[in-house]
């Protein structure tokens, strides 16, 4: 074993250094009326920004407003992750924390965490496991009955090897 002699200074800013603490990314996962949006309202802080693309479809004019459960065409949705990217990285350039108010229930997860990654996050996954019969309760008449169970079937949570730390409520 090598012996290292630093300065006070050198110790100081190592010291410094150890101590900091990596921004977060919150990612939510669950199927639509699982909650998200209220655990991130009733856990979150108030000022903690919001990527969502419910939010970024209203604000393309895709959908009236963000309470509009509205996917669009494949063009229009990839105009959505294109923006949802942006929004992300404007984030990141700042290194304060934020979370992704999302379904992020499969294929499109991994590479999302791979890109919030990149900017140096820590990424903390939230999984709301709420039935399926109040979650469709919740979508009445936004999303058919028969959409949501086939979304209720193929969720893959969050796994903690994907993630920092996983919470399952």
């Amino acid at each position: 074993m090598r012996t290292i002699i630093l300065t006070e200074a050198q110790a100081g800013e190592l010291a410094k250094q150890m101590g900091k603490q990596k921004p977060i990314c919150y990612i939510m996962c669950g199927i639509p009326g699982s909650g998200k949006s209220t655990w991130i309202k009733n856990n979150l802080p108030v000022e903690i920004p919001i990527v969502s693309r419910d939010i970024i479809r209203a604000e393309l004019g895709m959908s009236k407003s963000a309470d509009d459960k509205f996917v669009g065409s494949r063009e229009q949705e990839q105009e959505v992750t294109k923006h949802e990217y942006d929004k992300i990285r404007e984030l990141a350039n700042t290194q304060q924390n934020f979370v992704i108010d999302d379904t992020n229930t499969g294929q499109f997860r991994a590479p999302l965490i791979d890109f919030v990654r990149s900017f140096g996050y820590s990424i903390y996954g939230i999984n709301l496991h709420t039935d399926v019969e109040t979650c469709i309760q919740r979508r009445e008449g936004q999303i058919p009955e028969d959409v949501m169970r086939k979304i209720n079937a193929k969720i893959r949570f969050i796994d903690p090897s994907e993630v920092d730390k996983v919470f399952d409520v």
